[in-house]
């Protein structure tokens, strides 16, 4: 897995060994990334794994990329991974917790978030609790972006009131699906 452009290029990245993370391949990110814009952007790269979205996302102009994962495995790489890229500190932020625990801290801060990466552990239900919990608990700007990938043979539930699909894409065994947030959907 590498950085596919912008800044940190062709950097390599280390990954998690075992089946418990699946980080995102390069031709995924490469047409994900080209669907998507992240400069100037305040990013959430919530189940971080190895953070190579995030991380691509800091490579293409993103102002700040915050990780997050419940693992110490994967927060140990996400830290060797902007070590290897040379990231100034001052643009990324890594937390190891529990992603609804981590949102709720976001929540007391006033944090928002512009572009939100959704990729947790597949047939769990996380993307829905997640999108919801972004929702209630105020984390999203005006007309932010949330990517979700998840298995094809599994769906994600959201608020046609609250997000738009922007864009669909299906890659093999993946969908990967664009939903934008509706401005003042909870006014």
């Amino acid at each position: 897995m590498r950085v596919i452009s912008g800044l940190y290029k062709s950097i390599k990245l280390s990954t998690l060994e075992g089946m418990t993370t699946r980080p995102t391949t390069d031709k995924v990110k490469e047409n994900l990334f080209n669907m998507i814009s992240c400069e100037d952007k305040i990013v959430l790269d919530l189940f971080g794994g190895s953070g190579g979205l995030g991380i691509e996302a800091l490579s293409r102009g993103a102002l700040h990329a915050t990780f997050i994962d419940g693992s110490a495995k994967a927060i140990k790489i996400i830290h060797e991974n902007v070590k290897k890229c040379d990231i100034p500190s001052s643009k990324f932020d890594i937390y190891r917790n529990d992603f609804l625990r981590a949102l709720k801290i976001f929540s007391k801060k006033e944090t928002k978030f512009d572009v939100v990466f959704l990729d947790p552990p597949y047939k769990k239900g996380l993307i829905d609790i997640a999108l919801n919990n972004l929702v209630s608990l105020n984390l999203l700007n005006d007309n932010s972006i949330i990517i979700c990938e998840y298995p094809v043979d599994d769906t994600i539930n959201y608020d046609e009131n609250i997000f738009n699909i922007y864009k669909e894409k299906k890659y093999g065994s993946i969908v990967i699906n664009i939903l934008e947030y509706v401005e003042n959907a909870n006014e």
